[in-house]
């Protein structure tokens, strides 16, 4: 079997003796083949429940020390996932694996039905802060009930192991739907106002995501229902970091409010907000507000620099678009969108006359001249009906 590399050929984060996947950015490594299951892609066919969904550890010193925990080969986690399930779940196929969780695709032999189930990494089981969290974020979940979020039907602890079952959803990612092109406006404003709809559920229970990013954005089906996924991992291990002071960060650095990039404690919902601005610019840009030349940097920028206004790229963008993402893109959290209730209700104000930007105003001014005319004729023929009855 292929050595791994020591490091990413992507990003150049350091890897495990048994990395399939890179845990920071996903990209597949030399040894990505695992001979107990079939590794499924995330193209815009494959049935997929998860991207690389797991948030990205930046504080270096704890990203080393999470490289070097022992680390199970893929046989043997396989084997022991296998021995925990017992008769409930056969496991299938394997459908990917981020930098604190592998998913798998399993057949629940009880209900006959086919479920994801996604095992947490045996080291961070034995960690009691982000277990701790990991289940009251869980059970909050289990609770939860949105069309927007995926659901949890059962959390298990068992074997040296913790893992939880969800829906088996068919579809792709956000992620892997912009890889194809940019998003238009129309659409860009769908996705954002379902996923605004759906954290504003998720907010009223004082749950809070701190990772959203493309890849924990799901489409399913031929309609593309916007799906939210992952609530729980990214809080809980922003949790077990504020109470062991290892460090001050968890998340995808592109995606981080300022608030999440300094590791302030009192960060709440609102820098949920600030990551759809960052969706919404890159859906339509094609890129994010800010990338550095690493992780740093680019928190850095998150920090201290503005973001160039979308209109200023892209003129054609609508103006009652633009302004919501630019809003939420505010570096302190009181002047963004106080709610994703208010995010929603901006983004569905917004209105589309014309497929071209630049025609919008003369096809408005076409429409009002056109419906002056048709109130003065029904005035004129109202005015011979009278006269006639007189």
């Amino acid at each position: 079997m292929p050595e791994v590399p020591h490091s990413c050929a992507s990003c150049r984060r350091p890897l495990g003796p048994d990395d399939l996947y890179c845990p920071r950015c996903g990209t597949p490594t030399s040894r990505n083949a695992d001979h107990d299951a079939t590794v499924v892609t995330g193209d815009s066919e494959a049935t997929v429940v998860t991207g690389d969904s797991e948030a990205t550890l930046v504080n270096p010193e704890s990203a080393e020390h999470s490289a070097a925990q022992p680390r199970l080969s893929a046989t043997a986690f396989n084997d022991l996932l296998r021995n925990v399930l017992g008769a409930e779940y056969e496991l299938l196929t394997v459908l990917g694996q981020g930098g604190f969780a592998r998913v798998f695709r399993a057949r629940d032999r009880r209900l006959d039905r086919i479920v994801a189930i996604k095992v947490i990494r045996p080291d961070l089981v034995g960690k009691k802060a982000f277990v701790d969290s990991f289940r009251n974020e869980s059970i909050a979940l289990a609770k939860l009930r949105h069309p927007g979020i995926v659901p949890i039907y059962d959390i298990r602890e068992r074997g040296g192991l913790i893992y939880y079952v969800m829906p088996y959803v068919q579809g792709s990612t956000l992620e892997a739907r912009m890889g194809r092109s940019r998003l238009p406006p129309l659409e860009t404003r769908r996705i954002l106002s379902e996923l605004a709809d759906a954290l504003a559920a998720a907010h009223r229970v004082k749950m809070v995501h701190l990772d959203i990013k493309p890849a924990n954005v799901f489409l399913e089906g031929e309609l593309q229902k916007v799906l939210l996924m992952d609530f729980g991992i990214a809080k809980a291990l922003t949790d077990q970091v504020e109470e062991s002071s290892a460090g001050p960060v968890v998340g995808t650095p592109e995606y981080m409010s300022p608030e999440q990039a300094r590791g302030l404690p009192e960060i709440d919902h609102r820098s949920d907000i600030y990551s759809m601005g960052v969706l919404g610019y890159r859906m339509l840009m094609g890129r994010p507000p800010f990338r550095g030349r690493d992780a740093a940097d680019t928190l850095a920028k998150h920090i201290n620099e503005a973001p160039v206004p979308l209109r200023d790229l892209n003129p054609t963008i609508p103006k009652g678009l633009a302004d919501p993402i630019m809003r939420c893109l505010e570096k302190d959290p009181w002047d963004r969108f106080p709610t994703a209730l208010d995010l929603r209700g901006a983004l569905e104000a917004v209105t589309f006359f014309s497929a071209t930007g630049p025609a919008t105003l003369d096809t408005a001014r076409g429409m009002q001249r056109s419906l002056l005319i048709l109130i003065a004729a029904l005035a004129f023929l109202a005015g011979l009906l009278v006269a006639k009855v007189l």
